[in-house]
């Protein structure tokens, strides 16, 4: 007996809550769909970053953002797809890979994000491939260092396919696949707690604004001095782990 479709889960680029059809290029102030958390606080300093990944994502199918762990490889990721939402008419879909350890649950964790079902008998990656067909898609993996084999196999599969798929996911190793471009993020500035600035010039530094920003949220009030200049500074150096010789 066949499969009787199910409804997608909420959120998904099958929900027919929230699905817009429109012919040919969306007008202007269209939002395609997606489904990117919103934005909680503001992306502190990265705009030179955004405006590098944007200009690599539109010559590159594939692009990587690589850095270690805590360097804001999600959040420029989350940006610069935020930032393309308009170029691509058929959704930007954020795929979390952070809570999988098996490989295996990759392609399932896209067609989850995508809305599309299993088929008895026929691969996963082909029913992905045959959904993708013809859409102009941005996909997001974000967190794939654990899973580099898996994501790689499966980014290769769909992106060989169709031209109209670009794929920009988030590691701390390469994916190794053929076209791949990679991107280094950068840690915030900061300066040398050793040769520390002025107070009110420490302000200059993304990470120190950061800084401030988040001990705002949560004690407001707080406020720069050159009493707490030299300690502000030492934990920003941590915090972003870079090490002065």
């Amino acid at each position: 007996m066949p499969d009787t479709p199910q409804p997608a889960p909420k959120h998904t680029a099958k929900d027919p809550g929230s699905v817009v059809e429109f012919p040919g290029t969306p007008e202007r102030g269209y939002m395609p769909e997606n489904n990117l958390p919103l934005r909680l606080t503001d992306l502190v300093g990265r705009g030179r970053e955004i405006e590098e990944v944007e200009s690599l994502l539109s010559e590159h199918r594939l692009l990587t953002l690589m850095g270690p762990g805590g360097s804001g490889k999600t959040r420029l990721a989350l940006a610069v797809a935020r930032g393309v939402l308009r170029d691509y008419e058929d959704g930007t879909w954020l795929v979390e890979l952070a809570p999988l350890s098996d490989p295996d649950l990759v392609a399932q964790a896209v067609a989850s994000v995508l809305g599309v079902r299993e088929v008895p008998g026929r691969s996963l990656t082909e029913i992905l491939a045959e959904h993708l067909l013809r859409r102009r898609t941005l996909l997001v993996l974000d967190n794939c260092e654990h899973l580099v084999e898996a994501c790689a196999s499966l980014a290769e599969a769909l992106l060989s396919r169709w031209p109209k798929l670009r794929g920009l996911a988030t590691s701390r190793e390469a994916l190794g696949v053929t076209g791949e471009a990679l991107f280094l993020v950068p840690p915030l500035s900061l300066p040398d707690p050793r040769r520390l600035p002025a107070a009110e010039a420490l302000l200059g530094y993304e990470a120190a604004r950061l800084f401030l920003e988040r001990t705002r949220a949560v004690r407001p009030g707080y406020e720069l001095t050159e009493h707490n200049a030299v300690a502000i500074a030492r934990i920003c150096t941590a915090w972003t782990g870079c090490r002065w010789p």
